[in-house]
């Protein structure tokens, strides 16, 4: 869940929780992230059942000592499916992040292919709109994917984002139940979480068709093996997005989780009523001793919990809105893919940053914009790093 600090000065809490191995002290005390704010409730609870056993017995008020040979037993299978649930749970969290990986990934090599292989030959409007329209609907297929991602979050359908536009947008609106006649056509009407995952599926058709334009949009067209590059690229980051599909729609099988907590929890809160069986009369000891018990058993359930769902706002999730604003810094590093004349940018670009800076005063009121520079400091907003994007590949 957490990464280990690099030496150089990079504040990277905005990706995932960071934390320094070497620091002891560090690890045991960080409070950002950590599980004890959830376990401490159960902790204490526990503890106090223990103490609040042993001073009934100590007043011979009540003895609800019981013997200890049910948990000896059960010992082992709690340990075996406790340590399976997180096993599991951290298994699909890597999954999901190879999958996120893959997508990220597909559109770095897709834009700057693109860039690289039809630039130098391809120098016209209408091969600068091509190369425009390409890199747009490549953002759009990665933001549309997230607004996937984060929908059982947020609830925010992909057509309803703010960067989605024009003949984008209107294919969408055409080909999804926002269209009465394909709502009719359909025996049963699916939830807006099922159909917002058609959306990206669209966006790829149309920038499938976009790439294989090429041959009538550009002066020196690509070859047969370098749109077929640019299309691999597609299919990579589709394999990506229904990856983390199936993620999104298999949860881990309620019967474990369901049998593993049970156990569990019968575990842990009789822990107190077997340690009154023991010779040390100290109820203090029990006490501490029933605490880390708890704080063990449950700790473990609490990580699988957070693993389960890494996309969301809690600490330990995955922000995939930082990790959109970081490929922004990535794909504009190219700043090949271009639109306007030369003798046009110095006219165009500050009035399109004006509107980014009027945007982010309105939309975002917390965020910083540096008026004095050519460069908008923004803070972590898809649709402002969609916006610059474009922006900077003009």
């Amino acid at each position: 869940m957490a990464m280990r600090q690099s030496s150089r000065d990079v504040n990277r809490n905005a990706y995932t929780i960071t934390y320094d191995s070497s620091s002891h002290w560090q690890v045991l005390t960080q409070m950002h992230g950590s599980v004890w704010p959830t376990v401490l409730p159960y902790c204490l609870f526990n503890a106090s059942v223990m103490v609040s056993l042993s001073l009934l017995r100590y007043y011979d008020i009540d003895d609800f000592e019981i013997s200890n040979m049910g948990h000896v037993y059960i010992t082992m299978v709690v340990a075996f499916l406790l340590v399976s649930r997180v096993n599991t749970s951290y298994a699909r969290y890597n999954e999901s992040r190879n999958f996120l990986s893959i997508m990220y990934r597909e559109v770095r090599e897709l834009i700057s292919t693109m860039a690289a292989v039809t630039k130098p030959k391809n120098d016209t409007i209408p091969s600068k709109e091509w190369r425009l329209e390409v890199a747009y609907r490549t953002c759009i297929l990665l933001r549309t994917a997230m607004a996937v991602i984060d929908y059982p979050e947020d609830e925010i359908a992909p057509w309803n984002l703010v960067e989605l536009n024009g003949l984008e947008k209107e294919d969408v609106t055409r080909t999804t139940f926002l269209n009465p006649q394909v709502a009719a056509l359909r025996t049963e009407r699916l939830s807006e979480f099922e159909e917002s995952m058609r959306v990206p599926i669209r966006i790829s058709y149309l920038l499938r068709k976009s790439i294989h334009s090429n041959s009538t949009r550009l002066n020196n067209p690509m070859n047969i093996a370098l749109e077929g590059r640019l299309l691999s690229s597609v299919d990579g980051f589709m394999n990506g997005f229904y990856g983390m599909r199936k993620f999104l729609t298999t949860p881990v099988p309620f019967p474990m989780v369901q049998m593993a907590r049970t156990f569990l929890f019968c575990y842990v809160f009789t822990i107190p009523f077997t340690f009154l069986s023991d010779s040390v009369v100290s109820g203090i000891y029990h006490a501490i001793a029933v605490f880390i018990i708890t704080y063990g058993f449950i700790g473990l359930e609490t990580c699988a919990i957070e693993l389960d769902n890494p996309f969301g706002k809690d600490p330990n999730d995955l922000n995939v809105f930082y990790y959109l604003l970081f490929q922004h810094s990535l794909l504009r590093s190219h700043q090949s893919v271009d639109l306007f004349p030369i003798d046009d940018r110095d006219v165009v670009l500050p009035h399109l940053r004006s509107v980014v800076r009027d945007y982010m005063q309105v939309v975002l009121p917390n965020s910083q914009v540096n008026s004095n520079t050519d460069q908008t400091a923004i803070i972590p907003h898809t649709s402002v790093a969609l916006c610059l994007f474009i922006i900077e590949i003009a």
